[in-house]
């Protein structure tokens, strides 16, 4: 009896350290996209955009947009190295977490107390944050005549993710909290 609760958790810490692997490869993709935001990539689309007609209207045109993408080009190449810092923030805090829930596998499989009671109140917050995510996708999948923030094949698929995630955690806490499992690390 005790060693198929030992393989279950066995498991359930491996796919936990899966999961943190997953956000390090996350963090370090965020992080590569990054270091390749331009500070001109804005304004050369912008330039690219403009310049594409011709005749004596368009060249008006050109020259006006051309004058106001010149007199906004601090504020683009300082909204660049923000969203860049930003990104890159990001990606070290997925590697972080990454870390982070690394370790927590590594105490699960170690039968650790610590780990145990941080795994289910993490997987308490990681349902929270699954529902709050299921909201979100769903709100912005667009209607027949709009369009919305998100394709309908990558909503369903975050959909669908996403209630794999929520079940999974649910399954984890139901799993971890059981009698029998609990003792086990209680001693």
């Amino acid at each position: 009896m005790q060693r198929s609760k030992l393989r279950g958790l066995a498991i359930i810490s491996i796919a936990i350290f899966i999961g943190g692997i997953v956000f390090i490869a996350l963090g370090i993709g965020v992080l590569n996209k990054a270091t390749h935001v331009s500070g001109t990539a804005a304004q050369d689309y912008l330039n690219n955009k403009t310049s594409s007609s011709s005749g004596i209207k368009s060249t008006i045109k050109s020259t006006i947009a051309n004058t106001v993408i010149d007199a906004f080009t601090p504020y683009i190449q300082t909204l660049t190295h923000v969203t860049k810092g930003l990104m890159a923030s990001i990606g070290a805090f997925f590697c972080l977490v990454g870390v982070g829930i690394c370790v927590l596998g590594t105490g699960l499989f170690r039968t650790k107390y610590l780990a145990w009671i941080l795994t289910i109140v993490l997987m308490f917050v990681a349902i929270i944050i699954d529902v709050v995510g299921l909201g979100f996708v769903g709100g912005s999948l667009p209607s027949s005549s709009e369009k919305g923030i998100m394709s309908v094949k990558l909503a369903n698929a975050l959909i669908g993710i996403l209630i794999a995630h929520l079940f999974a955690n649910a399954f984890i806490i139901y799993y971890l909290t059981r009698k029998t499992t609990a003792s086990i690390f209680r001693t």
